[in-house]
């Protein structure tokens, strides 16, 4: 039966085609359709220029090596001499962790960390997976 309604749908598309008016483009119609997509191309709004070139930026470094490497061999990096003379590194890097000792968290606080950090965790797989469905 298919077979049967397959043909009598085929010799009506066919009569339909052959009804159908043939219709053919205009001479001109390629040199209209190039001249249309000349006018509209997209002309770029704003080209990126960085305020400072490439060139600039290096001779800037240079300078400021070449300052540091002058000041450092003129006054010296001895706490002794220049301008460390006065200055006590020792204190700066000097750490005192006596504090640590003594200190404890509850466990309610660990507990707390570790299902946060656990949650974090957990959620970042899905919110990549959340992504990659509504981007592709």
């Amino acid at each position: 039966m298919d077979d049967l309604e397959d043909k009598k749908l085929e010799a009506f598309v066919d009569k339909l085609m052959e009804e159908a008016p043939l219709e053919s483009p205009s001479v001109d119609f390629t040199q209209n359709v190039m001249c249309k997509l000349e006018t509209e191309t997209p002309k770029e709004v704003f080209q990126y220029q960085p305020i400072v070139s490439g060139r600039v930026l290096s001779a800037v470094f240079i300078a400021f090596v070449a300052l540091l490497i002058l000041i450092g061999s003129q006054l010296g990096v001895d706490n002794s001499q220049g301008w460390f003379k006065n200055v006590n590194m020792e204190k700066w890097f000097h750490s005192d962790w006596g504090w640590v000792k003594g200190f404890t968290f509850s466990k309610v606080t660990v507990y707390a960390f570790l299902s946060f950090g656990l949650l974090f965790f957990a959620q970042v797989p899905w919110l990549k997976k959340q992504m990659e469905k509504t981007i592709f």
